[in-house]
């Protein structure tokens, strides 16, 4: 297949691939401890909000950033994270559904996506029976999609070996562990959910231009 062949020219004369993909897995997560007899009417849990790796691996060099934007009765509820951890420290009584932003790297010339995650703080199987030993973790998989990537950006992170996260997460021993053979049903209802539509957005850009 010849050059011409293989890439394509996008809006911003950035130079793209033709008919491929770039499959990048992350996990969404909230980790909630239950503050026993310090609890008040206000503040039951401190919990903790965060995007990873699937192997806890350093992101950052597909992940510019990450903006979790909270309950709006949060004092700063948009807080954003630049560099792994991308993790936040809260407390708080209710449940709510986050918005996660995220930014990809610079190279990546796409837009940034959006991840929905519910923040849980009581075992659905006892709520009335809070356990100030044993977390509630809530974690999704997912899976970023870029279609028709940028090639200098495919080719960077494809060869790439990333690293561990050079300030591990001190919650780390709680994450699940993710085997993707194991999990195929919700690997596929997750790249139906989190797809970039990197292809069909350049082609609406090349026509509105």
């Amino acid at each position: 297949m010849s050059t011409a062949e293989r890439t394509f020219v996008g809006s911003r004369g950035e130079t793209r691939l033709r008919h491929k993909e770039f499959v990048f897995p992350v996990v969404v997560g909230t980790c909630a401890f239950y503050l026993g007899k310090k609890a008040t009417e206000t503040q039951s849990h401190k919990w903790y909000l965060y995007l990873r790796g699937i192997n806890n691996e350093d992101i950052g060099h597909v992940v510019k950033k990450a903006i979790f934007n909270l309950h709006p009765t949060f004092p700063t509820p948009q807080r954003e994270v630049t560099a792994p951890p991308f993790e936040i420290e809260e407390h708080g009584w209710g449940e709510f559904e986050v918005n996660v932003v995220l930014h990809f790297a610079d190279d990546s010339q796409e837009q940034p996506v959006e991840i929905y995650h519910k923040l849980k703080l009581y075992d659905e199987a006892d709520p009335n029976n809070p356990s100030t030993k044993k977390p509630v973790l809530n974690e999704q998989y997912e899976e970023l999609i870029f279609s028709e990537p940028v090639e200098s950006f495919f080719n960077r992170v494809t060869n790439f070996q990333p690293g561990p996260v050079q300030s591990p997460s001190g919650i780390q021993a709680h994450f699940r562990h993710f085997a993707p053979e194991e999990d195929m049903q919700r690997i596929t209802a997750a790249r139906q959910r989190v797809a970039l539509m990197c292809a069909s957005v350049q082609r609406q850009a090349e026509m509105l231009a």
